[in-house]
């Protein structure tokens, strides 16, 4: 299970690796429907939307995708792109970020298949697995391609990193459309938070999509005027240590800015990079001791497994004020991290932490995903 939850970690931390910010191109007209979200964008026309799917991964190209409503008839123009029968009525989906969005809609019956399902923490869907309805399609980074051609979905939603093994062409030559999510190349919270409104199009429930980002939209922009700027801003150091490698987000990556908005400085802010950036020891401990607040130190459930592979921690600040959090210690009945599956769709829920956690004179809340680790 450790291994398991190592890969996992390890995937998430590679989801940080963005690079520039991609232009909008090779669309005339774009809809309003995206606001924040840069890798993804939509025409809408009498009976059909063309979805334009913007480097999902590294050295990606630019997906187009028909959303086709019967019976509408698609130009001969467009044949040659996959066309989608929406609303779909199934689908199979790759990551446990994709999956609040189907909680939010409303629309989690009619998810069949998922990888990796014991990571699954949602309670609705848990159920799901455990009464059969949702197929485990494989415990490595390819699917099962037989078990997939059985379900036979409307459309597979998938994560790819880009470097990961797939066959994905073989399927679409099957019948079986797939889509590119690239929420985890966004480059700010609610940006990230904004592809709910993909599952919108797919499900035909744009208006409600819609409505339900602006919620979250709201409570963070909410959360953020409540920041006093004139109050002192504590040092944040965040990532852990993987192996002899010790891995933190760029200073222009989605964490520092999430750090920003809290009211902290990050200790990194200067750096360039947008994804995750690879230190060693010497690196780090020029400026960890400095921090007043650590957070996400690993795969660490307690102070002493930090000792024990990291004796010096003993003399941080953070260690002897105890304000070291975590995320891992939130879980499913699976042993799947809340905080992994749902934070990219709850940006607001991690502002509010990071403020209460950064200045908890000014915020009561109650923690949502962080805890301090014991």
């Amino acid at each position: 299970m450790k291994k398991n939850l190592l890969v996992i970690i390890i995937i998430w931390i590679a989801s940080c690796q963005q690079p520039e910010k991609p232009k909008r191109t090779g669309l005339q007209k774009q809809d309003s429907y995206f606001k924040y979200a840069r890798h993804v964008s939509v025409q809408t026309f009498d009976g059909f939307k063309l979805l334009h799917i913007i480097k999902a991964y590294p050295g990606a190209p630019d997906y187009k995708y028909v959303l086709k409503q019967k019976p509408a008839r698609i130009p001969d123009s467009l044949s040659h792109w996959p066309v989608i029968e929406v609303p779909v009525k199934t689908l199979v989906v790759t990551s446990t970020t994709h999956l609040p969005a189907l909680v939010m809609l409303h629309e989690t019956g009619k998810l069949i298949g998922f990888p990796h399902t014991n990571y699954i923490s949602n309670t609705e869907l848990r159920q799901r697995v455990a009464d059969g309805q949702i197929t485990e399609l494989g415990l490595g980074r390819r699917l099962n391609t037989e078990k997939l051609l059985a379900l036979h979905p409307d459309v597979l939603v998938r994560f790819s990193s880009g470097s990961d093994p797939n066959n994905d062409l073989f399927l679409q030559n099957k019948g079986i459309p797939v889509i590119y999510n690239a929420d985890w190349m966004e480059q700010t919270p609610l940006g990230r938070a904004e592809w709910l409104k993909l599952f919108g199009l797919l499900f035909q429930k744009e208006r409600a999509a819609d409505s339900i980002f602006n919620l979250i939209e709201s409570r963070y922009n909410r959360i953020k005027r409540q920041i006093d700027s004139t109050l002192p801003k504590p040092l944040i150091f965040q990532g852990g240590i993987f192996g002899d490698k010790w891995f933190v987000p760029g200073g222009k990556s989605y964490a520092a800015q999430l750090i920003k908005d809290a009211g902290g400085q990050y200790m990194w802010e200067e750096d360039q990079h947008t994804g995750s950036v690879t230190l060693n020891f010497e690196n780090v401990f020029l400026k960890l001791p400095k921090a007043d607040i650590w957070l996400n130190p690993g795969l660490y459930h307690t102070k002493s497994e930090i000792l024990n592979a990291l004796p010096a921690a003993k003399d941080l600040k953070t260690f002897k004020t105890g304000r070291i959090y975590t995320y891992s210690l939130t879980k499913g009945t699976g042993g799947g991290i809340l905080y992994f599956e749902e934070s990219n769709a709850h940006p607001d829920r991690v502002l509010s932490d990071l403020f209460q956690i950064f200045h908890p004179n000014q915020n009561k809340s109650k923690l949502y995903y962080y805890k301090v680790l014991p």
